[in-house]
């Protein structure tokens, strides 16, 4: 298993994921929502004024046919135009960003507001959520090393218990009986058939005969592996790694608010 400093873990995904949540629905969404309206509203500016220029320049053109010392006032009217159209760009694109600072500010205190909430709220629901997301976001960002990794530590991780606990092995052993078991293997993703292979002889060998492995897929271990043998049930996964850390946190923080 790996070796995890359970509280300074907890503090990290309670304070980035509640954050990262608060942010993501109350920030993030709504500020690229602005953006794109905007962006709508600027792009329908371009075309009004590709449509002015236009309309500036078969002005000038009609003018230029008609008098032909009309140059001057053309130009003018053009420049005018161009200025108008510069000016209220500028407005808009202020406008635009007046409008995303008041929505970061907002943003911002909705996400202090939601933090100091999520503290007050249940402490179990809270876990639930965090370690949901936890697993959600790890299950889609592990590169798929630290799956293949986790299935090699569980594969050590059993033929170390044949060099050093054989006792333990043996009990496992009587358990089975005289039957022909079977391996229950739940991956987070499919497994390759080198780490099949690989499997089947790790557990041909606990068990001292040939093992059936039964195989099913569970995205919510996020990473890693668990297998049920028997009676004895191997957790090698990010998922279980969770659920453990869950009880613990829960457990702690029950007791703190029991002293208090």
């Amino acid at each position: 298993m790996l070796n995890l400093d359970i509280w300074t873990i907890a503090f990290q995904i309670i304070n980035f994921l509640a954050l990262a949540a608060a942010l993501y629905y109350l920030l993030f969404r709504p500020v690229m929502r602005n953006v794109k309206e905007r962006a709508a509203e600027k792009e329908q500016l371009a075309r009004e004024l590709a449509q002015e220029r236009q309309e500036a320049a078969r002005v000038r053109a009609e003018l230029e046919a008609r008098v032909a010392h009309a140059d001057e006032e053309a130009a003018a009217i053009i420049a005018t135009a161009r200025e108008q159209a510069e000016a209220e760009r500028r407005a808009l694109l202020q406008e635009a960003q007046a409008e995303i600072e008041h929505i970061l500010t907002e943003a911002h205190a909705d996400a202090h507001r939601l933090r100091q909430q999520a503290v007050d709220e249940s402490h179990d629901a809270l876990l639930d959520a965090i370690l949901e997301i936890s697993g959600w976001v790890i299950g889609r960002t592990a590169p798929p090393e630290m799956h293949d990794a986790l299935v090699q530590q569980l594969s050590d991780r059993v033929w170390e218990l044949g060099r050093s606990e054989m006792e333990r092995v043996e009990t496992l052993r009587r358990a089975l009986g005289d039957r022909t078991p079977t391996a229950y293997v739940t991956t987070a993703r499919p497994l390759s058939p080198e780490q099949q292979g690989l499997l089947a002889r790790t557990f041909t060998a606990l068990a001292d005969r040939h093992v059936n492995l039964e195989l099913k897929t569970d995205p919510a271990l996020a990473a890693g592996i668990q297998v049920r043998l028997g009676d004895t049930l191997m957790d090698h996964s990010i998922g279980g790694q969770l659920a453990e850390l869950r009880e613990t946190v829960s457990k702690a923080l029950k007791e703190g608010m029991t002293s208090e």
